[in-house]
């Protein structure tokens, strides 16, 4: 399918004349414009909305610019939040996801299109399919969206293909930040399941049969310790009928008390299950950089610096900031699923920095997951190279207390974005791929060969890793 046959039936029934570009399967909607010598500016691109009494809304606007929706809200006179995944997909079912065309009529929406468009004399779209555009002139662009109201409803990205990254924050800003979310009301408290377990771990008097007591006060918990005990990963054969049993016989002590604390700390958020930053790709991500820095921190052999179990627990909570944005800030979370969505070879962190959202929630997500995250597991008391790890993942220039986990952090990411893991982006990934061969390694922690050794081993267990990340999802 080049083109969904709703928007073909609709442009030949209003003879709108429209050039069709084939082009090989896309992922990238920015890297496709790159290759074929489009301006951002001339791609027009849909955004989902509705209102909270059901009133739909598509608003179009060009690939290079960010829907500013406090003047479309006063425009309108509605407040809007944006369509999930799955809601976006209901309305276009003859479009493959993501590929969703920027004409409104066929699919019976409101539309709204933002007036910068028509300065271009081609304008270029998706069509419902990731192997076409679409492009029309200017006339027949206007004849396409001449029922629609014209206006500003958007801003330049602060940040273009080659512009220059938004200015960091200052300590002393973020000092305030963080006295502001200490102040909201909706911060979560560490659940007390966690709370016992970490009161468990840190006592040289508690027993198997302790922890085991404990992670069985919740179900969930124990149903998962108890898959994870049951994986090929660690090649135990025999029956287990306990978590006791998995502790004493498979994972051992610190694995389990690791594995359960992960679970229960999660327990705090009300985030929602899809999207590439939703439940499902957080315990992934999570789950794959658990037992790759785990594996890892055993081939490394540093003990003393790198202890194996707590390097898997460091794998597993790095990204918790994703969890907390999503709890605190719902409809700017679901924004940024859709930037994400919209832009897979940006960095979340770099995405992060250039969004522009409303109000005091602005601070907030340029301080960014990494930052707020590791702020959480600090106040939660966590063990220090876990909240290390969540505050300082992405900076490369970390030379700290606790270094050799976030440097080991940073490189399970480094692999991880080689096979679209994680929340470096495509790009990312793409130029760790093409530099497996040539001068750059970016850790000292273990040679480039071992690395990847380890690695692939680990990934010869995706499927295995693939159905219990569902698991502690659901």
């Amino acid at each position: 399918m080049d083109i969904a046959q709703s928007i073909e039936r609709y442009l030949q029934r209003k003879e709108i004349a429209f050039t069709l570009h084939s082009h090989a399967q896309e992922t990238s909607l920015s890297a496709l414009c790159h290759d074929l010598g489009i301006a951002p500016e001339q791609m027009a691109v849909p955004l989902l909305l509705r209102t909270e009494r059901q009133a739909y809304l598509m608003a179009i606007i060009p690939l290079s610019h960010r829907l500013d929706l406090d003047r479309l809200e006063a425009l309108l006179r509605r407040q809007f939040v944006y369509l999930d995944e799955a809601e976006i997909n209901a309305w276009f079912l003859d479009s493959e996801p993501g590929a969703e065309p920027a004409i409104a009529e066929p699919y019976n929406l409101p539309c709204i299109v933002e007036r910068s468009l028509f300065e271009w004399h081609r304008v270029y779209l998706r069509a419902g399919s990731h192997r076409s555009l679409i492009s029309l002139d200017n006339d027949n662009l206007k004849k396409l969206y001449h029922a629609y109201p014209k206006a500003v409803i958007s801003n330049p990205s602060r940040q273009s293909a080659g512009g220059e990254p938004a200015t960091e924050l200052n300590p002393t800003s973020i000092i305030a930040i963080y006295n502001a979310l200490d102040s909201l009301d909706r911060l979560p408290a560490i659940p007390a399941l966690a709370m016992r377990l970490l009161e468990q771990a840190s006592s040289s008097d508690t027993s198997a049969a302790d922890l085991a007591a404990t992670i069985e006060m919740d179900p969930s918990v124990t149903a998962q310790v108890m898959r994870y005990a049951g994986s090929p990963y660690f090649g135990y054969r025999g029956n287990l009928d306990s978590v006791q049993h998995a502790i004493t016989r498979v994972l051992g002590f610190e694995m389990v008390s690791n594995i359960a604390l992960g679970i229960a700390s999660s327990k705090a958020f009300d985030v929602p299950q899809d999207g590439p930053l939703g439940l499902k790709a957080f315990w992934k991500h999570g789950l794959y950089s658990a037992v790759l820095a785990q594996s890892l921190a055993r081939k490394i052999n540093r003990p003393q610096t790198l202890n194996p179990a707590r390097a898997y627990l460091c794998g597993l909570l790095h990204n918790f900031g994703v969890l907390l944005m999503g709890h605190l800030f719902p409809q700017e979370f679901r924004l940024l699923n859709l930037e994400v969505k919209r832009y897979p070879d940006r960095a979340l962190h770099d995405i992060e920095q250039d969004m522009v959202v409303a109000g005091e929630v602005q601070q907030f997500i340029r301080l960014g997951h990494d930052h707020m995250g590791g702020y959480l597991l600090e106040q939660w008391r966590l063990p220090e190279a876990v909240s290390i790890c969540g505050y300082y993942h992405h900076d490369a220039e970390y030379d700290g207390d606790c270094g050799d986990y976030v440097a080991l952090i940073q490189l399970c990411n480094q692999l991880l974005a080689t096979r679209g893991i994680g929340d470096c982006g495509a790009a990312a990934g793409q130029e760790r791929a093409d530099d497996r061969n040539g001068p750059v390694w970016r850790s000292d922690l273990i040679e480039r060969e071992a690395a990847l050794a380890v690695f692939e081993k680990v990934m010869e267990l995706a499927p295995e890793l693939d159905n219990l990340a569902d698991n502690m999802a659901a």
